[in-house]
C-alpha cells in the first residue's frame, strides 16, 4: 500500500464521520422545528430559542455537507467541457492545477476564517445564549477537512498512472 491509498482510508473515515454528523445535524434540527409547530400551533406558545437553534444547526450542515461533496467529488464541476478538447497529458496538469488552487483557498479561507471566529466569537447568540465561537467554527473546521481532501486529490492526480487519467 503506497502514501496515497492509506491517505484515502483515513479520509474515507473522516468523511464517513461527516456523514454521521451530518444525520445528526438533520436529525435534531427535524426534531427542533417539530417540536417549535407543535408549541406555535397547537399550544400557542413559541419557543423564543427555537429558530435561533435551527439557524445554527443549518449553519454547521451547509459547511458539513460542502465538506461531504468534496470529499465524493460530486460538487458541480465543469471538467466535462476543457478536458474533451485536451489531451490526457494537459487534462491531468489541468486537474493537478485546479485541485492546487482550490487546496491554497481553502488554506486561506480556513485561516482567515479561524482568526475571526477567534476575535470575535466571544459574543453569545441574543436568543440561546450560545457562545458565537462554535456556531463561527463550522467553517474552520470544516475548511481545515476540505483542505486535507483538496490536497489528497491533487495527489492522486499526480501520482496516478497515465492509463489511470479519466476525463
Amino acid at each position: 500500500m503506497n502514501i496515497v491509498q492509506v491517505s484515502d482510508k483515513i479520509l474515507d473515515a473522516i468523511n464517513i464521520l461527516m456523514e454521521y454528523l451530518m444525520g445528526i445535524l438533520f436529525l435534531v434540527l427535524v426534531c427542533i422545528t417539530f417540536q417549535e409547530v407543535l408549541r406555535r400551533y397547537l399550544f400557542n406558545d413559541p419557543t423564543h430559542w427555537a429558530s435561533e437553534a435551527s439557524r445554527f444547526l443549518l449553519i454547521w450542515m451547509t459547511f458539513t455537507g460542502a465538506c461531504i461533496v468534496t470529499r465524493l467529488v460530486t460538487h458541480l464541476t465543469m471538467g466535462f467541457t476543457i478536458h474533451r478538447f485536451v489531451n490526457k497529458s494537459t487534462s491531468k496538469f489541468i486537474k493537478v492545477f485546479i485541485s492546487a488552487a482550490a487546496a491554497l483557498s481553502m488554506i486561506v479561507l480556513t485561516y482567515y476564517s479561524a482568526k475571526v471566529t477567534l476575535l470575535a466569537g466571544y459574543r453569545p447568540a441574543p436568543m440561546t445564549g450560545i457562545r458565537m465561537y462554535y456556531i463561527w467554527a463550522a467553517l474552520p473546521v470544516n475548511g481545515a477537512i476540505m483542505s486535507l481532501y483538496m490536497i489528497a486529490e491533487m495527489m492522486k492526480h499526480i501520482f496516478e498512472k497515465k492509463e489511470e487519467v479519466t476525463p
